[in-house]
């Protein structure tokens, strides 16, 4: 593993010992109808344009599960980027085989880049899911990183229209992020050791908003939509959804004005294919 004069903090130095190609033990998921409408609460998602199909960002927290059945941590992991790659819908209690690994760590200034890839599997041996995803493992000690003043930039706003809301509290926040732990999300004094005000949402609440409001507009069969988390949002944050208008383009904006997450779709078809 590269750069290993730094070292990770805490508890987050059990990744050490799991390198690149390490596999996760394989498991099952499904999303029923309760799991569903407890992640769309707490997102402010309608769940009914879904009907009886399962809302694959849901699945995003089964890549939490499997690092935890590998024994590694998750306290004090933060999202940075995920993946998700999609060719079918899946339904309602629809039973697949969770398969995932580590692919090839990278090095920044504040910590070590995790990165996962994830496959969902049907009984049939086809995968219409997977995932491809990059959290950020803090150093011990990490360097403070002085942002360079880039000049006035351009209202993230522009050109976009609003497709709807994120209003967080603690409540919601601690709700989502339940099924999967991370102190991080949950404990004030944990959050602050790490550096930050308050705890953080999880990433992926984004993910689920950003991808209600592109179901809104067409329910997708084949999809590549990537999503990168720009800026921490924390459990009292105020989000405003936005949306280019093509449709390609998503946008979580903050009550400051600020960009916290952009999705982009690279792919997306709606036509049913399959046989």
């Amino acid at each position: 593993m590269n750069d290993q004069t730094k070292s990770l903090s805490g508890a987050l130095a059990a990744y050490d010992a799991s390198p690149a190609g390490t596999r996760f033990p394989v498991f099952t998921s499904h999303v029923g109808r309760a799991r569903q409408d407890h992640y769309h609460h707490t997102t402010d998602v309608s769940g009914e344009d879904f009907a009886d199909l399962a809302d694959v960002s849901v699945f995003a927290q089964d890549v939490s599960r499997a690092v935890t059945k590998a024994g590694l941590p998750n306290d004090g992991r933060v999202l940075v980027r995920h993946r998700l790659f999609q060719t079918g819908r899946i339904r309602l209690d629809e039973v697949l085989q969770v398969e995932g690994e580590i692919g090839p760590y990278g090095e920044g200034p504040r910590g070590r880049f995790l990165n996962c890839r994830t496959a969902f599997r049907r009984a049939n041996r086809t995968v219409p899911l997977r995932m491809a995803t990059e959290h950020l493992l803090p150093y011990g000690q990490a360097p403070a990183v002085r942002r360079k003043g880039a000049g006035k930039r351009e209202d993230p706003r522009f050109g976009m229209q609003a497709v709807g809301s994120l209003n967080l509290s603690p409540e919601k926040v601690m709700g989502y992020a339940k099924e999967v732990g991370n102190r991080i999300h949950s404990d004030p004094e944990f959050a602050r050791s790490r550096g930050y005000r308050a705890p953080l949402a999880q990433g992926l609440m984004q993910l689920t908003a950003l991808h209600g409001a592109i179901v809104r507009r067409a329910m997708p069969w084949e999809m590549d939509l990537e999503a990168r988390f720009l800026r921490p949002v924390f459990w009292d944050s105020q989000l405003t959804l936005y949306s280019d208008p093509l449709g390609r383009l998503y946008r979580c904006i903050d009550q400051d004005g600020k960009l916290t997450a952009e999705a982009k779709l690279h792919h997306l078809t709606t036509q049913d294919m399959e046989p």
